[in-house]
């Protein structure tokens, strides 16, 4: 009992969140509502005039009254096209103009999560949650809503037609008619949590998708063509496989509710044929009444599908406002202060931790002063990116704390703080566009003459010059019609432009060979004129004239000093220095022996 309950008090909640979206558009759903009415009230005139149309046949022998039925029918189906015309588009309108909100505030809300909560989400979690599940919910409010409202209004004028004629007979019909709404209840539950599992399950399957397109050559090369398409048969199995218990639960309750109708309508018939025998009713009357039960039906049987499928509705709202219900970790505080510059940033005892049982960063404590070059190396999984995520506040630390200039990065205004940052990444990020697009990301309203200063500086002015369309080439979806080197420059342009205090290069020469290595450390060179840089440096050699290295090592700073003091010390930097520089002695020996194809 408290289990059911606790059921009806939340799907109550979920109707009044659902509710709340239809009130910017109140005037448009009422007048869908008010055009539904004279459409429903068809069928209930037909049952209650149909009545003194056979008793006047039957006993005035007026045949005349024939020729007004035409009349009538072009009529109501003339005033019940006109309605439905209205009803549907403002119906629509309003479903679509509700699912719209709800992606929209879906998207801003996702847009509000911090780089934890990124990370550790599928991207096929988030394209069923934040895309798949509004555009569910839209289909369901458009298909559903009007014929839920018509349907409604149709079977309330068919029971006032009932109790009219007789309210005994009326009574025992509805409450026969009743028990169909306890499969629907039993049987929507079910409905529900299956529901919920084809979008887990699709999720999957968009995430085996999205890997076979963006991880194709490794796929390749490793020849796990047949691994993924296991994947991705096992996913489909799967969905097919929830699919159909989702057909046999939904599909099972129209059955029994026609045999429960069937049930009321005989007995109803065997009844009422001993009321007219003895005089209690007319013949016109029981006609009247078994019309009005019979076409009862079709809106009760609709009625109760609809609810079995607004069941299904709920799933994906849960999905949704389970996601808008996460607060975001990374909040402003009211009123809090703009930053206008960098003066120095400092670590205070910082401690982080994805989960708890495993932290990433223990006791971290460095400052760093304007104009410094800071150097972050060590080996992979010590920390050294999350470290820097730490910087611009994309987390925050369980620990300890971080100020900016003093004051505390938790109290200052978001924005200010992000306009002190440029990042060029290892992975560079290109957006579907041309050139000229992704570069003026870093400073929309950038000028023609700020972003040729921003390709000289990132050595693209001859490369983009060879383009047929120069400026204007597309770049492809995640800048897959560039090399590595061309998209990490483009991406260094864009950090010109932006012109931050404060650069961060998370290993952003690590996956290039060496002559593209070569122009991008020159363009990495005129960005970090008179700025603060962060590197987190995968290629020691790079790095030797930072103004400080810190040796990040199992979550914690191990070392810290210029190059030549940590040679000194003969610790961890010098041990990894001397590897990766026989490393590359060996490499420079190998090629003298290498077949280059040009």
């Amino acid at each position: 009992m408290g289990t059911t309950l606790s059921g009806i008090m939340r799907d109550k909640d979920l109707y009044m969140r659902l509710f709340a979206y239809l009130k910017p558009y109140k005037k448009r759903f009422i007048i869908g509502l008010l055009a539904t009415v004279p459409a429903a009230s068809l069928n209930g005139a037909l049952a209650f005039l149909i009545g003194p149309f056979i008793d006047k046949l039957l006993n005035s022998h007026q045949y005349s009254i024939l020729f007004l039925v035409p009349i009538a029918i072009l009529s109501a189906s003339l005033l019940q096209g006109i309605c439905d015309y209205i009803s549907t588009y403002y119906t629509t309108y309003v479903g679509t103009s509700i699912s719209q909100d709800i992606r929209l505030q879906l998207y801003k809300h996702l847009s509000r999560m911090d780089q934890r909560y990124i990370n550790q989400s599928s991207p096929g979690d988030l394209l069923t949650r934040y895309y798949s599940d509004p555009s569910r919910l839209q289909q369901a409010i458009v298909n559903h809503l009007q014929t839920f409202i018509l349907e409604s209004f149709s079977a309330a004028f068919l029971a006032a037609v009932l109790f009219y004629r007789s309210w005994q007979f009326a009574l025992v019909a509805l409450i026969i008619i009743s028990f169909i709404f306890i499969p629907i209840r039993i049987i929507s539950q079910k409905l529900r949590k299956l529901d919920n599992q084809t979008q887990e399950i699709m999720g999957s399957i968009y995430d085996v998708f999205n890997e076979s397109v963006y991880a194709s050559k490794v796929i390749t090369i490793f020849k796990l063509k047949k691994y993924q398409l296991k994947r991705f048969e096992k996913g489909l199995d799967d969905y097919f496989g929830v699919s159909m218990r989702l057909t046999r639960a939904d599909a099972i309750l129209k059955p029994v509710m026609q045999m429960i109708t069937a049930v009321g309508v005989s007995l109803i018939i065997l009844f009422g044929s001993f009321q007219v025998q003895k005089g209690l009713m007319t013949p016109g009357e029981m006609t009247s009444f078994l019309v009005a039960l019979v076409l009862l039906y079709k809106p009760i049987k609709n009625v109760g599908t609809i609810i079995g499928k607004i069941q299904r509705i709920f799933a994906p709202a849960e999905r949704v406002f389970e996601k808008l219900d996460i607060e975001p970790s990374i909040q402003e505080v009211p009123d809090a202060p703009r930053v206008t510059d960098f003066q120095h940033l400092k670590f205070e005892n910082v401690s982080f931790a994805y989960t708890p049982e495993k932290p990433v960063l223990k006791q971290i404590n460095f400052e760093i002063k304007a104009g410094e070059t800071i150097a972050l190396v060590g080996e992979s999984g010590g920390g050294k990116s999350t470290l820097v995520d730490l910087i611009p506040r994309f987390m925050d630390p369980q620990e300890g704390r971080i100020t900016l200039n003093g004051l505390d990065l938790k109290g200052l205004s978001l924005d200010s703080v992000w306009d002190l940052f440029s990042i060029v990444t290892q992975e560079t990020m290109l957006f579907d566009g041309s050139i000229r697009e992704n570069i003026r990301l870093g400073k929309l309203d950038a000028t023609d003459d700020e972003i040729e200063r921003a390709l000289q500086a990132a050595n693209l002015k001859e490369f983009v010059d060879s383009l047929p369309n120069g400026l204007e080439t597309s770049v492809g979806t995640r800048g897959v019609m560039l090399s590595g080197g061309q998209k990490q420059r483009i991406a260094i342009a864009r950090a010109f432009l932006k012109n931050a205090p404060v650069v961060i290069l998370d290993e952003a020469t690590s996956a290039l060979d060496n002559e593209s290595e070569a122009a991008v450390q020159e363009a990495i060179s005129n960005i970090m004129a008179d700025k603060t840089v962060i590197v987190i440096a995968h290629r020691l050699s790079t790095i030797r004239f930072a103004d400080r290295i810190l040796v990040i090592s199992d979550g914690s700073i191990a070392e810290s000093g210029t190059h030549q003091e940590l040679l000194e010390k003969e610790g961890i930097y010098s041990r990894l220095y001397h590897l990766q520089f026989r490393h590359d002695v060996e490499q420079l020996q190998g090629l003298k022996n290498t077949v280059v194809i040009d």
